[in-house]
């Protein structure tokens, strides 16, 4: 999953002072909430409310994830909605807790946690399989595609680099350094290259063999957020488009002079900011959760094939995450 995910609440919560080298605490307490939503009419079927420190989610085969600011993970099933478990995985930090990524191929979930570790869990039972630290201010991780190379890319913000870090063993593999903090990233299908967000202008890095290498997209806007659409070669992304976003579809890196195409295409205007974004299993539907302000947010549907908006939704509270269960059902958690 690529939300893009992303300095915005947590990230800020890393990066309140210019030039600080260590994670920013806070003491207070967001009382999440979460909307169950089916796709893609976007029709509310539950929703759970008052969970106190809620902060990302992470959706499994029959259940799901919630992290909160407390140290702990909350499972529930994906049929019942009933909780079916809690576990504590590490320290409370306010900061921390706010990114979720499923490794497929050791059966184990990635989540930033307190102070900057990477907390690897087993699934289902979440007991610690390791804990460790690759950069102070991690603010994106992703799995890579590749199953028979599998690694853990890592953004962090300070130091400006991309962390390459091989699964199984957690060690450090490869680094890029940016020219401008990495926000959010998202990997080619391909699995030689991924498109990253910045502070500044929108980069590629290449993961092929060898040393890992940047070049500036200057072509692109600044990218907000992020996600690879399954089964294909293109990815869906929102600018940043003065005070709103801009949903599009992106085709290519880099222009083709023989046979003039476009870059990216399907562009549509939405409203709001801090936006998070998932995409359908089956690449038809792209979904971003914005925050459109006074308490509320906002839920679209795009459409990938015809690049129309099909429906959107107005929620209670201040995004902070999305995401789509195998199933095809939404979760969108949200915090008064």
């Amino acid at each position: 999953m690529v939300i893009s995910r992303r300095i915005v609440f947590a990230s800020a919560a890393l990066l309140m002072l210019t030039g600080c080298t260590d994670l920013t605490e806070f003491d207070h307490t967001l009382l999440g909430g979460i909307n169950i939503i089916h796709t893609p009419d976007l029709s509310i079927v539950h929703t759970i409310e008052n969970i106190s420190g809620a902060r990302s989610l992470c959706a499994l085969a029959d259940c799901f994830l919630v992290a909160t600011t407390e140290g702990t993970l909350i499972r529930f099933d994906l049929e019942s909605y009933e909780q079916t478990g809690c576990f504590t995985v590490g320290s409370p930090s306010s900061s921390g807790y706010f990114e979720i990524e499923y490794s497929p191929v050791e059966n184990s979930i990635y989540i930033i946690g307190a102070l900057g570790q990477i907390v690897e869990l087993h699934v289902p039972d979440m007991e610690i399989m390791d804990s460790f630290s690759i950069c102070e201010t991690p603010v994106d991780i992703e799995i890579g595609p590749n199953i028979e190379l599998p690694y853990l890319y890592v953004a962090g913000a300070n130091s400006s680099k991309i962390y390459e870090v091989r699964l199984g063993s957690n060690n450090l593999s490869r680094s890029c350094i940016l020219p401008s903090s990495p926000t959010c990233m998202a990997i080619d299908q391909s699995q030689d290259t991924m498109l990253v967000g910045t502070l500044g202008e929108t980069e590629a890095v290449s993961i092929v063999t060898g040393a890992m290498r940047h070049r500036t997209m200057d072509l692109f806007p600044r990218i907000a957020a992020i996600e690879t659409i399954p089964n294909d070669t293109t990815k869906c992304a929102v600018f940043h488009r003065y005070s709103s976003g801009m949903i599009a579809v992106i085709l290519r890196y880099f222009p083709d002079y023989v046979y003039p195409r476009p870059m990216y295409t399907g562009c549509v205007t939405i409203s709001g900011d801090i936006h998070y974004m998932c995409a359908e299993s089956d690449g038809s539907h792209a979904y971003v959760l914005s925050y459109l302000g006074d308490n509320i947010s906002r839920l679209v549907s795009y459409n990938c094939t015809d690049y129309s908006i099909e429906g959107q939704i107005d929620l209670q509270g201040y995004p902070l995450d999305l995401e789509i269960s195998p199933g095809g059902t939404l979760l969108a958690l949200t915090a008064e």
